[in-house]
């Protein structure tokens, strides 16, 4: 098993070869880089500051914004951990988290996929973990996707524990449009093994 998640850890090393090794700024474009970050920015000197999230010029109502992960507990400790560092070090941290998410996404999916051989296992864990849908610049797109296999590996080895905690971390998230159809179909398959 320990050779199992070397091998994801390393899979996941080169994958992200540009991101880890190359330019930690490579995702620096587009949504992430003109809303979500800034928002994440935001998150973090609220919760630094001990004050509620107001932002009077882009998202009014930022608590009831599910995309903005506003209540994921990591993506509130790197906002957090990222108001006390400089903005380059702090997007750092919040792309970090981003890519460290697929990480948990396959071993997720490494444990989902138990009943097969080693190679099957790892083979579906890296198919799952970094499908073509969710490699993404978006992290609630990310941060979603992400505890999908935690959520199924809960249903299939009956958990409550597991699968109430990856689906609630799957919905506070953000990224709805997943999370939603996930909920049924996890109960479906919580009935079917």
């Amino acid at each position: 098993m320990a050779e199992a998640f070397l091998g994801l850890f390393l899979f996941h090393l080169l994958f992200f070869r540009r991101f880890y090794f190359v330019n930690p700024y490579v995702y620096a474009t587009s949504e992430p880089l003109d809303t979500a970050f800034p928002s994440s920015q935001l998150l973090g000197r609220c919760l630094r500051q001990g004050v509620p999230v107001d932002d009077p010029y882009y998202y009014p109502h930022y608590g009831a914004i599910p995309f903005l992960s506003t209540y994921y507990f990591p993506h509130r400790l790197q906002a957090w951990i990222g108001s006390f560092l400089d903005l380059d070090r702090a997007w750092i941290l919040y792309s970090l988290t981003m890519v460290l998410h697929f990480l948990w996404a396959s071993i997720g999916a490494f444990m989902l996929f138990q009943y097969f051989e080693p190679v099957i296992r790892f083979f579906g864990a890296v198919t799952f973990g970094y499908m073509g849908y969710a490699i993404k610049q978006n992290s609630c797109i990310n941060y979603t996707l992400a505890w999908v296999p935690w959520v199924f590996y809960g249903a299939d080895i009956h958990s409550p524990l597991i699968a109430g905690i990856s689906l609630g971390m799957m919905t506070l998230a953000g990224y709805w449009p997943i999370a939603i159809y996930i909920w049924p179909l996890c109960g479906f398959y919580w009935l079917t093994r």
